[in-house]
């Protein structure tokens, strides 16, 4: 492959859209999904044993809530020290980091003795946990090719329910059994086979390029591409568009808040913290709620869990198949809206059959929405900030992951019903929110999705244009 001048690196990171999506574009989205399902399944057990916690450690609603939020705390914190990481040292050393975190601090909980131990080792594994994402939809949307992205990524998402809902099915059969500690050893040794295959796949070729590491980067496309790209760079050495490298812009953090990316930040902390508000507010909290409010036994608890994680996967299942047809904003806010519908019906509901029936229904568009969300938000950002911007993102969905079991746990004794108002005026906002503030990405070329200001895009033209020509 020709040798990439440093002044083109914009122009091979547009034309990586150009590739034909192939099975090592598969690898990626396998190994990402792959590891967002056991960064879900550590998150998520923690719920599943609070009613074994409660009856075996006499814990109160408030106690209860604080240690639901210790796992969230170290997520925050992880959030952004490993998104920073990722967009200084590289996504696949960030990567690796994160996944050995919740995997083995997330094992280590099964051994804990009392409860100042568990919190310490959840708020670890929750470092783990929370810095995870913003690199693994970094490494997804720099890998995937545009007219592919929103579908593959959504398909990633799907793997977070898919997450709780081996859990679930996990704690169904080894709670009665073997009791709730072994709950915590099943996501080990899976997430060491990830933490493995990620050995063998590269840094990705933009954050390479836009660190000026351009040997690096050839032979990264060269994987990715399969050895189908040296047409393409020839294109791009021979082009006579000029790009400037933008390796010397201020400093990340504070460009989060600069005027072009201003108004696009508090759109996703927005989206982030009113989603999230309502979607952990009603998971962490759900089993104890059945059990202790909705008169649900703790034999039924845990086939509940299971059809609710699987209708959340179904919504999942529908918004990457319509991701890429109508878009991000209008099913963030159709979902949103949805989703807090539902949540006012279901904490109306005391039968366990309409219970079901209207859980799932809620559970269908919470987990939808996310699967909008996460493809949505690396779009915002160009590759330098990306993980930072996808990490500032999700850290305020982690601030309201750590209000909301707090807040619940004060509301609960008071009237049970005011919880699900709480979660369904934050859902609710949400949809207000992206259609309010929201752009649509849908299509674009990731540099051009993360360049674009107030509707203003290269939609064929200048530098894409020409470089479409030249393929």
């Amino acid at each position: 492959m020709s040798k990439i001048h440093p002044g083109r690196s914009h122009q091979l990171g547009t034309l990586l859209d150009e590739l034909p999506f192939n099975r090592r574009h598969w690898l990626v989205a396998l190994m990402c999904g792959g590891g967002l399902l056991f960064d879900a399944l550590n998150f998520q057990v923690m719920a599943l044993v609070a009613p074994s916690l409660i009856q075996e450690w006499q814990l109160s609603p408030t106690v209860l809530g604080s240690v639901l939020s210790a796992t969230v705390v170290g997520m925050l914190i992880g959030t952004y020290v490993f998104a920073a990481i990722a967009d200084r040292i590289g996504r696949r050393v960030g990567f690796q980091v994160t996944v050995a975190l919740f995997a083995v601090f997330g094992g280590l909980c099964g051994l804990a003795q009392n409860l100042n131990q568990l919190m310490l080792l959840r708020f670890f594994a929750g470092l783990g946990i929370g810095g995870f994402l913003p690199i693994d939809t970094a490494v997804i949307a720099e890998f995937t090719p545009s007219k592919s992205r929103g579908r593959v990524m959504a398909f990633a998402a799907l793997c977070f329910p898919l997450g709780g809902l081996l859990a679930a099915w996990v704690a169904s059969a080894f709670i009665p059994s073997l009791g709730w500690r072994a709950l915590f050893f099943v996501g080990v040794f899976p997430a060491i086979i990830i933490f493995l295959v990620r050995l063998y796949v590269p840094e990705t070729p933009r954050f390479l390029l836009q660190k000026g590491r351009f040997a690096e980067a050839e032979k990264s496309i060269a994987w990715i591409a399969m050895g189908k790209l040296p047409a393409l760079a020839n294109a791009i050495v021979n082009s006579s568009s000029p790009v400037a490298d933008q390796r010397d812009r201020p400093r990340i953090v504070r460009e989060l808040f600069s005027k072009a990316y201003r108004k696009r930040t508090m759109l996703v902390w927005a989206i982030w913290f009113t989603t999230s508000f309502s979607y952990y507010g009603m998971i962490m909290w759900l089993p104890a709620l059945l059990t202790g409010y909705k008169g649900i036994s703790g034999a039924q608890v845990y086939p509940f869990i299971v059809g609710y994680m699987g209708s959340g996967i179904a919504g999942r299942i529908v918004v990457s198949l319509l991701i890429d047809r109508i878009g991000r904003k209008p099913l963030i806010a159709i979902y949103a809206i949805c989703a807090a519908c539902g949540l006012l019906i279901f904490g109306q509901q005391n039968t366990l059959h309409m219970l079901m029936l209207y859980g799932y229904i809620t559970a269908f568009f919470h987990d939808g929405c996310f699967s909008a969300i996460i493809p949505y938000t690396p779009e915002l950002y160009p590759t330098r900030m990306r993980a930072t911007g996808v990490g500032w993102a999700s850290g305020a969905g982690r601030i309201a992951a750590i209000i909301a079991p707090i807040a619940i746990g004060f509301m609960v004794t008071a009237n049970v019903y005011s919880v699900f108002i709480l979660l369904a005026v934050n859902s609710f906002a949400a949809g207000i929110v992206v259609l309010a503030m929201g752009i649509e990405t849908k299509g674009m070329v990731l540099e051009d999705a993360s360049l674009e200001m107030d509707g203003n895009v290269a939609n064929g033209s200048g530098i894409v244009g020409v470089l479409r020509e030249k393929c």
